[in-house]
């Protein structure tokens, strides 16, 4: 698998968003994408198929029933 790089978030930051960071803030966030996207592969190995997203659509569809309904 491909390693992302500190230049390439530096790179992607700058050109998406406008947005700089410093070499060592790159480099410390290419690490931790590097680990998600390793980790992202092992996910169904742990069983997580049943545990909803936090922030997924039944989640927000839920909370709003829930923050519509009047309080007692």
């Amino acid at each position: 698998m491909p390693m992302l790089t500190g230049e390439t978030v530096r790179k992607a930051l700058h050109d998406l968003y406008d947005y700089d960071v410093s070499d060592a803030d790159a480099a410390a966030i290419a690490h931790g994408v590097g680990a998600l996207f390793t980790l992202a592969h092992h996910i169904k190995s742990i069983g997580l198929d049943d545990v909803a997203l936090p922030f997924g659509y039944p989640m927000l569809a839920a909370e709003a029933d829930r923050l519509s309904k009047p309080k007692r």
